[in-house]
């Protein structure tokens, strides 16, 4: 027993270990970077290559003016990477079949309740890694981290381009938002941020820092300030870069718009 108990823990602090480096090594990727450049990544950690749906046309949009911006901001294709101990990836994201070792980790974290998995920090974690492509160049880089807290699903994303994504973001240079996720079990909800080449160094930090005891842990996490405590605390300071997020958030709770 005790050499299962050791064996599981090292799983997962290599586990998160490896998603931790990941998002680390993708904060450092400039836009402008030649593909090329991100390939060596994307080899690395068994990314795939894939191209996104086709530009919305203008007569079925209600603004039009914000459809042409976001069809400018469309790439010519992507490339994703996924990390998943136990299976909540879709399909289409892995390319290898899983272990045996995989498939009885998968098992028991189907049959046994979280509770019950918190004194080997068997969590589960979802860490993915998007790389947009336009002319041979990056145009956008988002990292993405999902992991069970004490009563619900807590992520957070940041994306890193080079205009914001949404047309009345435009003339900002970071911005927080909040989201639900619809994760298997409780649910959940996590922070999204967005960053250009004007956001500061310190805005960067908040965006990406994430607190590892989240993941290998003895006790998992409860709020999203836990995840990212950085954050929370810039948003404190700063609370005109979030309209939607609350920096008391636990319980989270969204602001109505």
């Amino acid at each position: 027993m005790f050499l299962i108990y050791c064996g599981l823990r090292v799983y997962m602090v290599n586990l998160g270990s490896r998603s931790i480096t990941l998002l680390n090594e993708s904060a450092r990727i400039q836009i402008g970077a030649s593909e090329d450049s991100i390939l060596p990544l994307v080899t690395q950690y068994g990314g795939v290559k894939w191209t996104p749906r086709p530009p919305a046309p203008l007569d079925d949009c209600f603004d039009k003016t914000a459809c042409e911006y976001a069809n400018a901001q469309r790439p010519d294709y992507q490339y994703e990477i996924a990390l998943s101990p136990f299976g909540v990836l879709p399909a289409t994201l892995t390319q290898a079949q899983p272990g045996r070792i995989h498939r009885i980790l998968t098992f028991l974290m189907i049959r046994i309740p979280s509770e019950w998995r918190d004194p080997f920090s068997l969590r589960d974690i979802w860490t993915t890694v998007e790389i947009s492509i336009r002319a041979g160049h990056v145009v956008a880089v988002s990292g993405n981290l999902y992991v069970e807290g004490r009563d619900r699903w807590l992520g957070n994303s940041w994306t890193f381009s080079a205009e914001m994504p949404h047309l009345d973001m435009r003339s900002k240079g970071y911005v927080i938002d909040g989201t639900f996720l619809t994760f298997p079990g409780h649910g959940g909800a996590g922070t999204r941020h967005y960053l250009t080449a004007a956001a500061t160094p310190e805005q960067f930090k908040s965006a990406q820092d994430i607190n590892t005891r989240c993941i290998t842990g003895f006790v998992p996490c409860r709020c999203l300030s836990d995840l990212t405590p950085l954050a929370f605390q810039y948003l404190s300071r700063h609370p005109d870069v979030g309209s939607s997020i609350q920096t008391d958030d636990c319980p989270y709770r969204l602001n109505p718009r």
